[in-house]
């Protein structure tokens, strides 16, 4: 399973199925609760060389009071709760320190869940997304490494204020990045008391 968060995102809540070994029908595990024996939420971070591992047996589990609602885990700790045994058997909601989203260089989270009886280890990945910089890389890329657009794509449009055009016989035409080879031209209606523009070429 995949879930993606805004790397360093707080008051994340993750939401989980964990299966029943037992069976062999996929049925979701029910019952569990934070202070089912053996029960081991662990979570590490692709930058990072050592798993933080919350166990039952050191009573670092915690209950969560409000499902929906993120309440910070005491130090060392997470929180853990089975979401609607009825309506989403084996559905769990998972909080953890806010501090496990913002790992230094992180691009994701490893998170594992094992240890209950009759619960068939899960294992998930959080994407931690900077979306700052994925910004930053699309305002930055050059327009030549990107090809096979369409006609009316945004980089046609971009075209027209980054790269050389011309208007000749009434034709406006937009080049591509090499400022030769045309991109794409439109019929132009003139006017002769107008300021006589017919060439942008930006260095």
């Amino acid at each position: 399973m995949l879930l993606s968060v805004k790397h360093s995102s707080t008051g994340v809540i993750l939401r989980v199925k964990l299966l029943d070994s037992s069976v062999t029908t996929g049925a979701g595990l029910t019952g569990l609760t934070d202070a089912s024996a053996g029960l081991v939420i662990s979570a590490i971070a692709d930058s990072e060389a050592a798993t933080v591992s919350y166990a039952q047996g050191s009573s670092n589990i915690e209950t969560i009071t409000t499902l929906g609602t993120y309440a910070a885990p005491s130090t060392n700790k997470c929180r853990f709760k089975a979401v609607d045994g009825t309506n989403h058997p084996g559905v769990y909601e998972i909080q953890l320190a806010n501090g496990r989203f913002s790992v230094s260089s992180a691009r994701s989270l490893l998170v594992s869940v094992r240890g209950a009886t009759n619960l068939a280890q899960c294992d998930f990945v959080v994407q931690l997304n900077d979306l700052n910089e994925q910004a930053d890389a699309i305002f930055k890329r050059d327009l030549s490494a990107v090809t096979g657009e369409a006609a009316r794509s945004l980089l046609n449009a971009v075209r027209f204020l980054r790269n050389k055009w011309t208007i000749s016989g009434g034709t406006l035409t937009v080049y591509k990045e090499d400022d030769s080879t045309s991109a794409w031209t439109s019929a132009l209606t003139t006017n002769a008391a107008a300021d006589p523009v017919t060439t942008s070429d930006p260095a």
